[in-house]
């Protein structure tokens, strides 16, 4: 029986491996659908932000905004870890096509949307800082 022991204990070191992750793989996935409605309202805020910005700023005036954008969606029902983790999620997720998109749909309307409006206040704010 002394034979089986370390191989066992190979198979349960390889399971637990895996396991752990199939977790830190999936918690950004279900943070998501824990915050889709706020993800999604961020992504129509900051897609504008980062479509005009992105080219002026360095990388934490980019994560600021994310952070900025998260925090005003979410009407103080996340914690400030929160904002930062799901931020992190959604910079790595952000997707420059779609967002390029997604604002000249938001430019053919006559009037700027509520979405234009947020992101040229956050820009602002960034631009400040």
């Amino acid at each position: 029986m002394t034979f089986l022991e370390p191989i066992i204990a190979a198979l349960i070191g390889a399971a637990t491996g895996a396991l752990a992750m199939y977790l830190r793989k999936n918690a950004g996935v279900q943070s998501i659908l824990k915050y889709g409605s706020i993800a999604k309202r961020a992504y129509d805020i900051i897609d504008p932000v980062l479509d005009q910005n992105l080219h002026n700023w360095k990388g934490s005036q980019i994560d600021r905004a994310f952070e900025l954008t998260i925090e005003s969606v979410s009407d103080n029902q996340l914690t400030k870890y929160e904002i930062k983790e799901l931020a992190f999620f959604m910079a790595k997720e952000w997707l420059p096509q779609k967002a390029a998109d997604k604002v000249r749909a938001f430019e053919k309307f006559a009037t700027p949307p509520a979405e234009l409006i947020a992101a040229s206040k956050i820009a602002a704010r960034i631009n400040k800082i």
